[in-house]
């Protein structure tokens, strides 16, 4: 008994200062920058093309109805992988992840800030890259923070991954988007619609941009009452 009074405290232990870590991650990263409503930290020196990314994000933000200026936006850049790793539910696979459930940080992964470019997690290149620059992938990132602020910490478990999913692409992409070009796609089973062979929201984002522009929902509307995605993709196939 007393073996495992004491495994617990030491699991209790762990587990509090691996909670403390994820809400307040700022001692782990050396740099930091205040740049409007952003607060940017990096774990490398930020370049001073930060503002040019950020500015960037913003124009992509304000493609989002629920987007309020005023709130403050924490990304944290994790060059070194074992701080993406820890960050990002113990996998450093991703391109960025949201916590939106405890500190609401964003988190990017290894960068080159004055390319605007994200490193790819493996040797191949990224998918979707000319479509996709750093500027997306936090803005991305920040339409999940954007998405708990208006439906709550958590939010993601209430919604379908198409709708948070596509809306997030929807506005990280700022209005990079071909419709027509996309729904072709849809209609020849392309493998950049699929999610899992791919790794892109090109379907999810064609779902949520039909229902935002060709039946007129409203973004409230759509996370409070999704209709079901197999209607959605059978509605854009049907289409003239």
């Amino acid at each position: 008994m007393a073996y495992l009074k004491r495994f617990g405290i030491a699991f209790a232990s762990v587990f509090l200062v691996y909670l403390g870590v994820l809400i307040y991650p700022q001692p782990l990263f050396n740099y930091y920058i205040a740049y409007q409503n952003y607060k940017v930290w990096s774990d490398r020196p930020i370049p001073p093309d930060i503002t040019h990314v950020l500015d960037d994000v913003t124009r992509r933000l304000k493609t989002s109805t629920l987007y309020e200026p005023d709130r403050p936006l924490r990304i944290f850049f994790c060059n070194a992988s074992w701080r993406l790793w820890l960050y990002g539910h113990f996998s450093n696979k991703m391109a960025g992840i949201a916590d939106t459930c405890l500190a609401r940080n964003i988190y990017i992964r290894e960068s080159d800030i004055t390319l605007n470019t994200i490193h790819p997690p493996n040797s191949k290149p990224l998918t979707d890259a000319e479509h996709r620059p750093l500027s997306y992938f936090i803005a991305h990132e920040a339409t999940h923070i954007i998405e708990s602020w208006r439906f709550g910490r958590f939010a993601f478990m209430r919604h379908p991954l198409w709708v948070s999913e596509g809306y997030a692409d929807y506005v990280g992409k700022g209005g990079d988007f071909d419709f027509d070009e996309n729904r072709k796609l849809l209609i020849e089973n392309d493998p950049l619609m699929d999610v899992q062979k791919s790794g892109v929201y090109r379907r999810f984002h064609l779902e949520v941009f039909f229902l935002l522009h060709k039946k007129g929902f409203a973004v409230d509307t759509i996370f409070a009452h999704p209709p079901r995605e197999e209607d959605v993709i059978a509605e854009i196939k049907a289409l003239p």
